[in-house]
């Protein structure tokens, strides 16, 4: 480590004990105030503590300060986490915070008592299924609203943060928040593929954390700072964090179904499509991800179309025209040759009660 002036010793002294109290670092502002000085001035003392690596920041994270990560310092913490929910989802975050003390709950599976790992934790994630309905009119949230329920009750007053990870239609944190004040609540959807769910977690792309407080945002972002320090950071509300989720997985849907038209256009004209592929993604602007024809041709599987049927039904109670997705699920049936997510424990609805 190189050496520091005092009033660079002094500044991460304060970020030090701000953050082993407040589970979170302070702001430019914050810091500026406690030494009157001006935020600019503040901020070309944080650029130096960080580029002789006494601190570290996630650049994508707004209102925090970085969080130190040096081999003497106090401030390094482990992490009580608790999980809702057993799935590929809540394995991805068992994986994630391995080096730390982690909790389960999973109603079909051997582990913890839900009070226990209420009362064991600070940090809840909540990753549990939300099928779509069978008659394609929306998820159905029974089995999230009535986990909700009951861990409002074990955490009711507390500083304990409720982390929904699972897909809800956005404005459902929001409602929980309202029927549930006295409980914190954020939303931090998961970008996961299903093959590769532990490696996508722990090198996502981005993390959105999606809060109405401020300090569950900050705390929120500190613990993933300190655990992915390279993954940049969104601070959001609920809803829009929720939204984040269902647009990303209704675009590559429909990439999906694009990518098979033009497949099909292709062999109308006696001509390979990936070869054709391969000169189109050579645009800088277009790119390689869910380009690919399978033999079962369209998209299955448990993720996109319970979310693409969840938004679309959510837009058309607001009075939304769908015509997009509308063609993207008709045409998907159409050339779907099998339809996999019937099949599927807990993406439909009568799946209930399937403990696969």
């Amino acid at each position: 480590m190189l050496g520091i002036t005092p009033k660079q010793k002094q500044i991460l002294d304060f970020i030090e004990e701000y953050y082993r109290n407040n589970q979170f670092s302070p702001t430019l502002e914050e810091i500026a105030k406690k030494f009157k000085r001006s935020v600019p001035t503040i901020h070309q003392y944080i650029k130096s503590l960080i580029d002789k690596g006494r601190l570290q920041q996630n650049s994508g994270a707004r209102g925090i300060m970085p969080v130190t990560q040096s081999a003497n310092t106090k401030t390094k913490r482990s992490f009580r986490i608790g999980i809702i929910g057993y799935g590929f989802v809540g394995q991805a975050v068992e994986y994630g915070f391995s080096n730390h003390e982690v909790h389960i709950y999973d109603k079909y599976k051997d582990f913890e008592s839900l009070p226990e790992v209420a009362g064991n934790s600070d940090y809840i994630f909540v990753c549990l299924p939300t099928p779509i309905r069978e008659d394609e009119s929306g998820i159905d949230l029974s089995i999230m609203d009535e986990s909700i329920h009951d861990l409002a009750k074990l955490t009711k007053g507390t500083d304990k943060i409720i982390l929904i990870k699972s897909t809800v239609v956005p404005g459902t944190t929001m409602g929980y928040i309202n029927k549930y004040p006295k409980n914190l609540f954020c939303f931090n959807p998961e970008f996961l593929r299903e093959a590769s769910f532990l490696q996508d977690f722990v090198n996502t792309d981005r993390l959105v954390i999606g809060a109405t407080n401020d300090q569950v945002s900050r705390r929120v972002s500190a613990m993933y700072q300190a655990v992915l320090p390279l993954a940049p950071i969104f601070q959001t509300d609920p809803t829009s964090a929720e939204m984040v989720k269902y647009m990303a997985n209704c675009f590559l849907a429909t990439k999906v179904i694009f990518a098979n038209e033009m497949c099909e256009i292709c062999e109308k004209l006696g001509i390979k499509y990936e070869e054709v592929k391969k000169m189109v993604v050579a645009d800088k602007r277009i790119l390689d991800g869910h380009l690919d024809i399978t033999t079962l041709r369209g998209f299955g599987g448990k993720c996109f179309p319970k979310d693409l049927l969840a938004l679309r039904a959510m837009a058309k109670s607001k009075g939304v025209d769908t015509k997009i997705l509308d063609a993207v699920w008709g045409k998907n049936l159409k050339v779907r040759k099998v339809k996999d997510w019937e099949e599927i424990p807990f993406a439909v609805s009568p799946s209930f009660g399937n403990r696969s």
